[in-house]
């Protein structure tokens, strides 16, 4: 019996789980073809999958489409992809995988993704996944290096001056593609100071990678301030890209005594963003993680920064995702004693503490209201808080502990009918992407009940 395109499309909804940084298994030994296409097409940009059951086995169908667009190979696939790129940049797995996609799709793809790169209006992670695809073409057809390095030269002529990250990982792909006819244009784009140095370093970094020099004529930036570790155990890379895992081997290794020192503290301190009055930038944010600029990881290469880069900012949009829903779970440890499991909410309340300190002055309304919410959270991560939880039983404690995200959705929802009303919304109104649901690991299950533990 010869199978339609719909028998085609039925089967993609039957797969379920995909293997989560495995080889793609062959989409073409199901018969798919290029007049398949649109009806593949028509799969990824269904957002009704985005809000499919967690367990089922259709929530995978648009990842495994745009794996078959992928090797289909046809250029008619380009620019409708791209199109989703506003939907789906924060979806973990779509991150990873669309640019890989759009260096099958190849050539085609070029100028639609230059277009979109320079486009402001477009999520700043977005058009790291512009930057990515752009550098995926050039991997994988060798001929079309000098077309992507000419689309991050006229970039860099006249960029996005507020995206650090995304400057910073252009970077990258120039340094990865060995751009050395770039170098004046870099030098340039250093020069609007507005490249994240924490991505490849600084200019004469990236000239001593290009060849352009055999050593730093000044002292290294503050970012690359060594610790000592060399006389500490350093901790065993994970073998598995999970995201808490990866996050917490960075924390251990580089971390510091004004640093962030895991991931349930980064989660109370992405909280806090979330909750802020006004966006604050990654290129605020990011060093604040580490205590301050001067006190950032002397990374050994730039594929730490990239690895630490991603997991951080899966964490971070999987929060701002979750709070917006009213679905947010906090990341709190577990700690077992004589059979007993007891919550730990100390890190967290931490690192919420620790965000909260990059919003800025408040109304003194707005003061009065925050402070109402995080008396739970003070209790956790102050002297005088911890001077009450002394004469408090066991109790009380845990009474204490279960107030607190309830009060941080209370706060965010103060604050987002703030930014509502002044037509700044703090987070993307898209629905939220439902593949963004099973942990980054590929276990399936929640990620926040999944690697942690």
């Amino acid at each position: 019996m010869t199978m339609t395109t719909t028998d085609r499309i039925k089967l993609l909804l039957e797969l379920g789980e995909a293997d989560h940084g495995g080889d793609w298994p062959d989409y073409l030994q199901y018969g798919f073809k290029e007049a398949d296409t649109p009806a593949l097409l028509d799969l990824v940009a269904d957002e009704t999958f985005d809000q499919a059951d967690s367990e089922s086995a259709e929530i995978w169908a648009p990842l495994h489409a745009w794996r078959t667009l992928g090797q289909l190979g046809n250029s008619q696939a380009a620019i409708p992809l791209i199109a989703q790129f506003d939907r789906l940049y924060n979806d973990d797995w779509a991150l990873t995988e669309l640019s890989v996609v759009m260096g099958m799709l190849g050539e085609t793809a070029i100028i639609p993704l230059a277009t979109y790169l320079n486009e402001t209006q477009h999520d700043e992670f977005a058009r790291v996944l512009a930057a990515d695809s752009l550098a995926e073409i050039a991997k994988h057809q060798s001929d079309c290096r000098e077309s992507v390095i000419q689309c991050y030269r006229s970039y860099m002529e006249k960029p996005d001056h507020t995206a650090y990250t995304l400057n910073g990982l252009l970077i990258t792909h120039l340094l990865d593609l060995g751009a050395k006819e770039a170098i004046d244009d870099i030098r340039r784009f250093f020069a609007k100071d507005c490249v994240d140095i924490t991505c490849a370093g600084d200019l004469e970094d990236v000239e001593i990678e290009l060849g352009f020099r055999h050593k730093r004529p000044t002292t290294p930036p503050d970012f690359t301030r060594p610790y000592g570790l060399e006389s500490l155990q350093v901790p065993e890379k994970p073998e598995h890209d999970d995201i808490l895992t990866t996050l917490d081997f960075y924390f251990t290794r580089y971390g510091n005594d004004d640093s962030i020192l895991d991931v349930s503290e980064l989660d109370g301190f992405f909280a806090a963003l979330a909750c802020a009055p006004e966006t604050i930038l990654p290129s605020h944010w990011m060093p604040a993680i580490w205590g301050g600029e001067d006190q950032a990881p002397a990374w050994q290469d730039r594929q730490e920064v990239d690895h630490f880069t991603r997991a951080a900012f899966t964490l971070y949009n999987q929060v701002m995702q979750d709070m917006n829903d009213g679905d947010y779970e906090a990341l709190f440890l577990e700690h077992e004693a004589k059979g007993k499991t007891h919550i730990i909410v100390d890190e967290w309340c931490e690192g919420f503490l620790r965000g909260s300190k990059l919003w800025g002055p408040l109304a003194a309304a707005d003061t009065a209201m925050t402070e109402e919410c995080i008396r739970s959270i003070k209790l956790f991560a102050t002297d005088a808080g911890f001077a009450q939880l002394d004469s408090m039983s066991e109790d009380e404690i845990v009474a204490q502990q279960q107030l607190i995200e309830p009060a941080v959705q209370r706060l965010f929802q103060h604050f987002f009918k703030q930014r509502e009303q002044s037509s700044a919304p703090y987070v993307r109104e898209d629905r939220k992407v439902g593949r963004n649901d099973p942990c980054p690991c590929g276990s399936g299950k929640k990620f926040k009940r999944c690697c942690l533990h």
